[in-house]
């Protein structure tokens, strides 16, 4: 199982510092992606490419952001070697999905969001925008300080039928129900 393979990267990016999904977590996400089998994956919040390779792990076109060139870098490398065919978008997280929105609509089956916690809510139109109808839109740490007008608006949202994760910190899975 790929989480097997990703004890190292997890210590290692425990060790530097870099916030990662983690195990229980990861299973869970692991979990959704055996299930849902999605083709084209949008992550904001790259950090290590923990999670991305979790997402990618079964062949999609994983789409991810950072702003963080070093992160980036260890994060090709890792993605280069558990073969995650992925395009990385250095910038700043909310920009980029401003930008891709513009130029693309309805195009990913799920984005996963896992940046700066406050920023969430800036980017939940824009995600909603970019993820087919019933595609989801998966957010971590929603129960953290910043996260609270995103867990609000998920859990509000007229296009988005949404479920709460109770695992650490939370995570919401949104499924998009309608344009």
């Amino acid at each position: 199982m790929i989480l097997d393979d990703l004890k190292e990267l997890e210590k290692k990016s425990i060790t530097v510092g870099i916030p990662i999904i983690g195990p229980n977590k990861g299973k869970w996400l692991y979990d959704k992606i055996v299930e849902l089998k999605p083709k084209n994956i949008l992550e904001i919040g790259t950090a290590t490419g923990y999670s991305g390779i979790i997402l990618g792990h079964l062949g999609a076109n994983l789409t991810t952001i950072d702003q963080d060139k070093k992160a980036q870098a260890e994060a090709k490398k890792n993605f280069d070697e558990f073969k995650i065919n992925s395009e990385i978008i250095n910038g700043n997280g909310v920009e980029e999905v401003k930008k891709l929105s513009k130029e693309k609509s309805n195009v990913f089956d799920l984005i996963f969001i896992d940046f700066a916690k406050k920023r969430y809510i800036d980017v939940l139109e824009y995600c909603i925008d970019l993820v087919k109808v019933n595609g989801y839109i998966i957010a971590d740490n929603i129960d953290l300080d910043g996260c609270q007008n995103f867990k609000t608006a998920v859990m509000n949202h007229p296009k988005l039928n949404t479920e709460i994760i109770d695992i650490e910190d939370e995570l919401s899975c949104s499924e998009k129900i309608k344009d």
